[in-house]
């Protein structure tokens, strides 16, 4: 059985302020608390398929997922899936615009893998509410020092 979030909030930027932040893998550490980087296999413009490897630390060790972009449209949505042999994780975003700026809705699944992780199952339902929150309010913080429209 999967392990779902959603979170939402107004953010002040344009639909393609937001998503330009999202899709800047580069930027990623800087609201993402646990993530050292997020790097993409091959060079040029992100695309559908493109594969990513997600580095993060678990505890004292890094750890790493591979992944890739399954959904991309500049201003509307960006989606990824990260695979390891403890879980398959799926992220998705999804800007709305609303006003002077943008809904942005973030939805996590995961999909724990194994006897071990899948006994961990209530300590991951318990703690990603709280990480997902933490990290919008930081990708908010990150949206706000980008100026406005030009």
């Amino acid at each position: 059985m999967s392990i779902s979030f959603e979170q939402s909030m107004f953010v002040p930027r344009s639909p393609e302020q937001v998503f330009d932040v999202l899709d800047d893998f580069s930027v990623t550490p800087k609201w993402l608390d646990r993530c050292i980087r997020v790097q993409k296999h091959q060079p040029g413009p992100n695309e559908v398929g493109d594969a990513l490897r997600y580095v993060y630390l678990d505890g004292l060790r890094n750890r790493v997922m591979e992944g890739s972009i399954t959904a991309r449209s500049r201003a509307e949505h960006l989606s990824c899936q990260y695979a390891n042999r403890k879980m398959v994780v799926n992220i998705a975003f999804r800007m709305r615009p609303h006003g002077v700026g943008t809904y942005l809705t973030h939805s996590i699944d995961i999909l724990p893998r194994g006897f071990v992780t899948r006994l961990m199952t209530p300590l991951i339902r318990r703690t990603l509410s709280t990480q997902t929150v933490c990290a919008m309010a930081r990708l908010r913080s990150c949206l706000l020092h980008i100026p406005l429209h030009p």
